[in-house]
């Protein structure tokens, strides 16, 4: 039996906090128990919170290979099929040089505290999914479709757009699950990619909705998975979803384009609550947080909450001086800075060892 206490445990899929708290493994790494300390231990973390692990529910991670290239218009560095990146990438996978900075990103998410991508593959879902792999972070990895049918599971489309609606229904036919970009633009909104991502593709996962009205939220169904991308969001488009409007759908984090933001979850946590400050949304911090963690869980089976019977996957974070709230600690000040240590099943790694 190994004991793992800290200061806060934030367990289960509600981020419940147990303060001074335990966490009990087996000789499996499965979590047995969980509650206050009140005994021996195996490891104290001393003044730290055991959470899950970070998820990053929607990046591009092929894009870092144009890192800072994002002096165009969206759609002519992103628009399927002539935009500069896929010109660019097509190239790269020929001649495999998209591997080595693939893999210096899938670190620096590890490194960031991410236990989890939701990562979109352009090209070679393969080799993206082995590279955060080989850096201790799952990946589930959709493949771009570009007319074809791709040999994947999971599947996306740039935009339902781009398509006939016949291969759309193909696609969803043939994969286990599918996504899409929806109403990142105006344009692309009042061109009808959200009905057509409804009620033709029958997407699983649908990303952006910055022009989704109140109206057309409320017509997703709830068993939907819908992301948002805040700093893309707003550097790209210059505004953010009406994120209270998607809350009833548990919406997910994603950092999105690699060549204009890092994988960094903790800073989309940290700029929306800000966000949501200047637009008034009442938006709690544990939910912030549950965004970021334990709702792609729920959505997509992508991370894991700490809670009995489930093998540890947990993030240590330090606390450098005390709080009396460690959810607004988390959602407004906590970065990759803070992470002290990864728990797999019974094994601890830190930072400086990924």
């Amino acid at each position: 039996m190994v004991v793992v206490r800290a200061r806060y445990v934030l367990w289960g899929v509600d981020l419940d906090v147990v303060e001074d708290g335990v966490v009990e493994l087996n000789d499996e790494g499965k979590i047995v128990g969980i509650g206050r300390y009140s005994g021996q231990v195996s490891l104290n973390l001393g003044n730290a919170v055991l959470m899950p692990q970070l998820v990053d529910a929607h990046v591009h991670p092929l894009d870092v290979a144009m890192a800072d290239r994002d002096d165009y218009y969206i759609d002519d560095l992103v628009g399927w099929p002539h935009g500069v990146k896929y010109h660019l990438l097509r190239r790269l996978v020929a001649r495999g040089r998209h591997i080595r900075p693939l893999e210096a990103f899938a670190r620096r998410a590890r490194r960031y505290g991410v236990g989890c991508v939701v990562a979109y593959a352009e090209y070679a879902a393969g080799d993206v999914e082995a590279a955060f792999r080989r850096y201790g972070v799952d990946a589930l990895v959709f493949q771009e479709a570009h007319g074809d049918m791709p040999d994947h599971p999971y599947v996306q489309v740039a935009s339902p757009l781009d398509h006939p609606p016949e291969y759309l229904r193909e696609l969803r036919r043939r994969h286990r699950l599918v996504s899409t970009h929806v109403s990142e633009t105006e344009d692309c909104h009042e061109a009808g990619d959200l009905d057509l991502a409804l009620r033709v593709l029958d997407a699983d996962v649908l990303v952006h909705l910055v022009y989704a009205t109140a109206d057309e939220v409320e017509r997703i169904p709830r068993e939907k998975a819908v992301v948002i991308n805040p700093r893309a969001n707003a550097y790209f488009v210059g505004r953010l979803p009406d994120v209270p409007s998607l809350m009833p759908l548990k919406p997910l984090l994603g950092t999105d384009n690699a060549f204009v933001n890092e994988p960094d979850v903790w800073a989309e946590v940290k700029f929306l609550h800000a966000y949501g400050r200047t637009r008034g949304w009442d938006l709690d911090e544990r939910d912030l947080l549950r965004m970021a963690t334990t709702w792609p869980w729920e959505k997509l089976r992508c991370g894991a909450p700490l809670d009995v019977g489930a093998r540890a996957k947990a993030l240590a974070v330090a606390l450098p001086y005390p709080t009396h709230n460690v959810y607004k600690f988390l959602a407004r000040r906590a970065g990759g800075q803070d992470v002290l240590a990864f728990m797999e099943g019974d094994e601890v790694v830190f930072p400086h060892e990924v």
